[in-house]
């Protein structure tokens, strides 16, 4: 189960605000890490209501809890796309731009792909026998 700190470390790795060790959580970023779980949970929100899916998230507090409730291909594909564009929306609009684009075709594509599911809707059948080679008179 994948946490807000796998999407923040993903995130910061895009922004290119990773320490000289590699580590995501520096005194830097200090302040983008008190921003991250909200954002997330904004995400989350927005994934459900995309998916159609019934009640609420269930929100995140700090770093280190698991994303519940959201696949873990989407979290680890899409999520961190859409932590960047917000964590630079106001220091560095333009590669907040390119980062919100990314987000969106990511999220666009994984809806797309994810396709309709059993019991999404019913199709009436007006046609009555068709699909059996079985014509009725009109």
């Amino acid at each position: 189960m994948k946490t807000v700190k796998d999407v923040f470390d993903a995130a910061m790795g895009l922004m290119d605000e990773l320490g000289a060790d590699g580590q995501a959580r520096t005194s830097a970023t200090k302040e983008y890490e008190y921003r991250t779980p909200g954002i997330v949970n904004m995400m989350a929100a927005e994934y459900r209501i995309l998916a159609g899916e019934k009640g609420g998230t269930v929100p995140v507090e700090g770093m280190e809890e698991p994303i519940l409730k959201i696949p873990d291909v989407y979290v680890a594909g899409v999520m961190h796309y859409g932590l960047a564009a917000n964590l630079l929306v106001d220091e560095n609009p333009a590669a907040a731009g390119f980062y919100e684009q990314r987000y969106e075709e990511l999220r666009n594509l994984y809806f797309t792909r994810r396709g309709a599911e059993e019991g999404d809707s019913a199709i009436e059948d007006l046609y009555g026998g068709i699909e059996f080679g079985q014509f009725g008179r009109w």
